[in-house]
């Protein structure tokens, strides 16, 4: 089986620890079959005091640590890595045989900050035992092994929903404890179309309630925010949503869907290069041209989220410390967007891209033949259309801008979880169709 490379950051930061500890030791020392306890003598050197995770030079032997805990479970247990947005290396490892997500990193800080890597020892026990149960069971149903796909899949927030969400109901929603919430949820499932199969509501109830059922039941949401943000993220785009738009992988959104509204309409096109002209012979797609090729009318700053919204124009929509990742449910400041939304017209876009294309068919030399249509650009335009709607409804009184994260996974079943947020925000009247 393939491996996932590591990152390249981890791969320098475990060369920089050897040769760190090489030196501090005046001797060469193997890291691969070194314990926990003789790494930790070296280490103690190195850091001259306690461990400071704000400290640049002690994040870096973290990150090193990091490196040497992830290749003791490559080589015990085929652990792979696999790209991953929440994780602050920006990769986590994946496990084939079992479905188990571990962040080496916060693993590392954590043993450095108490001042004991045998607690690495004690978790490679707990993982490799972990492993070991659900192999057995693997291998007695048959499973295949899980890919470096499958995890990033399931566990990588790479797409993107934008939504029109009331933060007042949101509030709203965290104030209720958790069996109110969950009555209303199982309510709501009730009142969902015949359309949705059985099977679908069964596993929305069992997502939802039973994540609400192991909560302290007296106890409202707002106060448990912390240990169970994902959940807090959901019930409030359940209960406060108030339009959406289409899910699309974070990529496209900021390479090619936004810098359509950053180019605008322009009134000619730069002269084309040769490398332009031969990337079109070979198949490249004429709306990937024209989103690398012409220059925006309109700023951005240079490294925003979605090549849009700078550092100061985002937060959290739940402003509580998360303590299980990375928040995913962003708001956003809608004056960013709203006039380049306000501008958008799909007709006068499908023009321009099509001169653009008409413009590469003659250059190619093949003015007699139709230039092919973009395969991406209809699908573009139906995610500006929706988006356009969403800032709108953002801009009404008491509404915010807001951006959800979602996996592969997430996005593929988002669909039933649409029908239940309108559910549950529509009138309580059942619906046969």
């Amino acid at each position: 089986m393939s491996r996932s490379p590591a990152p390249l950051q981890i791969e320098l930061a475990v060369k920089q620890l050897k040769q760190a500890i090489d030196a501090i030791e005046r001797r060469e020392v193997d890291l691969e079959k070194a314990s926990w306890t003789e790494i930790e003598k070296s280490i103690i050197k190195l850091l001259g005091g306690a461990f400071r995770v704000e400290r640049p030079d002690h994040q870096a032997i973290a990150l090193g640590v990091s490196g040497l805990l992830a290749g003791h479970f490559s080589q015990q247990q085929g652990a792979f890595w696999f790209p991953n947005r929440e994780a602050l290396e920006g990769a986590a490892l994946g496990f084939p045989d079992a479905l188990m997500v571990l962040a080496p990193f916060g693993a590392a800080v954590d043993a450095l900050s108490r001042g004991n890597l045998t607690l690495l020892d004690e978790m490679e026990k707990d993982v490799r035992r972990s492993v070991s149960q659900v192999r057995f069971s693997a291998i007695q149903a048959g499973v295949t092994k899980l890919t470096p796909a499958d995890y990033q899949r399931l566990f990588d927030p790479g797409f993107i929903q934008f939504v029109a969400v009331s933060p007042a109901k949101a509030k709203e929603s965290w104030d209720r404890t958790p069996p109110q919430l969950a009555r209303e949820i199982r309510d709501g499932l009730g009142r969902m179309p015949n359309t949705i199969p059985a099977e679908v509501r069964k596993q929305l109830e069992t997502q939802l309630t039973g994540a609400l059922d192991r909560l302290q039941p007296q106890n409202k949401l707002s106060n448990q925010t912390d240990r169970v943000s994902r959940l807090s993220e959901l019930i409030a785009h359940l209960f406060a949503s108030t339009e959406v738009s289409g899910s699309a992988p974070e990529e496209l959104w900021s390479e090619v869907i936004l810098p359509i509204l950053l180019i605008g309409v322009p009134q000619r096109f730069p002269p084309l290069e040769q490398a332009d002209l031969a990337a079109y012979r070979q198949g490249a797609d004429p709306l990937l041209l024209y989103v690398d090729i012409i220059p925006h009318q309109h700023s951005s700053p240079d490294d925003g989220f979605l090549g849009l919204f700078g550092p100061d124009e985002l937060e959290p929509l739940n402003l509580t410390t998360a303590r299980d990742g990375m928040p995913r449910l962003l708001k956003l400041k809608r004056e960013r967007l709203e006039p380049l939304v306000n501008a958008f017209d799909p007709a006068k876009v499908t023009q321009s891209v099509e001169a653009f294309s008409t413009q590469l068919q003659q250059q190619v030399g093949s003015p007699s033949e139709a230039p092919p249509r973009s395969a991406l650009l209809q699908s573009a335009l139906t995610l500006l259309s929706d988006l356009k709607r969403v800032v709108a409804a953002a801009s009404k009184e008491g509404n915010a801008l807001g951006a959800r994260q979602l996996t592969e996974a997430e996005a593929l079943t988002d669909a039933a979880l649409d029908r239940l947020r309108r559910t549950l925000q529509g009138p309580r009247i059942i619906l046969s169709a």
